[in-house]
């Protein structure tokens, strides 16, 4: 990512981001100021004299100033977590909650089947099977159609090579003072999504259009890592789903209806999200549709410009709606039961759409028999405490 995007100018780690002016390094982070000044060896000199002007003679002696716990240890509810967690340097809260969000997941080969595996919680939740060479090949033609739309799409293209969360702050009321915890969470969620992401990108190796013919010449520069899955298409689809789970959470309940698991609302909303990327007058006040039908834009995008293949955006789509289903479950108080999804990217002979990509998640192209826990966490897990304070965000937006 660049300096406009997640890591960039309004994204996460941007000026406005975690990492940026007002963020985890910037001014009001850990490298810049010092109380209301800037660092300086003079300040310091200067605290100095004014201590030893003021505080006279002192031995060492405890002073009973401190009016907090005798005994320290562990958080005991999510409440004392979330205390703790705010009083945190930015930098080191981060740290903390991705280290949390990291250990859900693992990635491995598994050598017999030619899969990739993505573990939530220690238990397969998806399986991702490279394409062919000879099945890269016929996706060119997706390629070749694409380009017509270069010139239209070339701001987005552009822009999104490092900011994703501009847009979708455009629809979903995004900053740091009003959202200030769903933009941490987010963070968090970006950080352990791309890990894996790119981890699973090493193991597969695919090349990229450019590598199949010098006709793609792509508009952007192409990255140097595997085409599939599309990071683009995986942090995207992240991003859409965390936030409409935070959408669900905070929606306040309809009489006489019990609320569905989100994991089955979910797939729900991609249904609507799909039905309308096929007319051409979605409804345009549904908050929900309009995050997939974004994401799905996101990733298309990344085919017009020429540098990924159809299957990179259908596989890295449901890499970042599942590895985001497990982190929603581990923050929700856990879940039995989640679907795990086995995807062959040889059999993706189309190309990407929502509506396609949707087709094949409800008709069970993907699906398998079996199924995946995520255990209920305890009270010192740190997301749960972030995820309970971004859903009061949402439900007093």
């Amino acid at each position: 990512m660049s300096v406009s995007g997640i890591h960039g100018v309004h994204g996460v780690h941007g000026v406005h981001g975690v990492h940026g002016v007002n963020g985890v390094h910037g001014v009001h982070g850990v490298h810049g100021v010092h109380a209301s000044g800037d660092s300086s060896p003079m300040l310091s000199s200067a605290l100095t004299l004014t201590a030893e002007a003021l505080m006279g003679y002192w031995d060492g002696a405890a002073t009973g100033y401190w009016t907090g716990p005798a005994s320290f240890g562990w958080s005991k509810s999510t409440d004392q977590e979330l205390r703790r967690l705010d009083a945190l340097d930015p930098s080191a809260r981060i740290t903390v909650l991705c280290h949390e969000a990291l250990g859900l997941y693992d990635v491995h080969p598994d050598e017999g089947a030619d899969k990739i595996d993505l573990r939530i919680g220690g238990t397969t939740a998806l399986r991702l099977q490279p394409p062919t060479l000879a099945a890269l090949e016929t996706q060119l033609q997706y390629l070749r159609s694409a380009s017509d739309l270069r010139s239209d799409r070339m701001p987005e293209i552009m822009a999104q090579q490092g900011d994703m969360l501009s847009f979708f702050g455009a629809q979903q009321k995004l900053n740091w003072n009003r959202k200030r915890w769903t933009m941490i969470l987010l963070h968090a969620l970006y950080i352990a999504v791309s890990t894996q992401e790119m981890r699973i990108k090493h193991f597969a190796s695919v090349p990229r259009p450019i590598d199949l013919s010098p006709l793609v010449q792509p508009v952007i520069q192409t990255p140097g890592h595997s085409s599939y899955p599309s990071g683009h298409a995986t942090e995207a689809f992240a991003f859409a789903t965390l936030i409409a789970a935070l959408r669900h959470a905070s929606a306040p309940p309809v009489a006489g209806k019990p609320k569905a698991a989100f994991t089955t609302a979910i797939l729900g909303q991609l249904a609507v999200a799909a039905d309308a990327s096929r007319s051409e007058q979605p409804n345009p006040a549904d908050p929900l549709v309009q995050l997939f039908r974004l994401a799905a834009r996101i990733a298309d995008n990344r085919t017009v410009a020429g540098v990924h293949f159809p299957v990179d955006s259908a596989h890295g789509a449901l890499l970042g709606l599942g590895a985001t289903l497990g982190l929603v479950a581990h923050c929700s108080g856990g879940e039995k039961g989640l679907p795990v999804q086995d995807a062959n990217g040889t059999a993706w002979d189309r190309d990407f759409t929502l509506a396609l990509w949707r087709d094949a998640l409800k008709s069970g192209e993907w699906a398998s028999t079996a199924r995946y826990d995520i255990a209920k966490p305890a009270t010192w897990h740190s997301l749960p405490a972030v995820w309970q304070a971004a859903v009061r965000e949402w439900s007093s937006d």
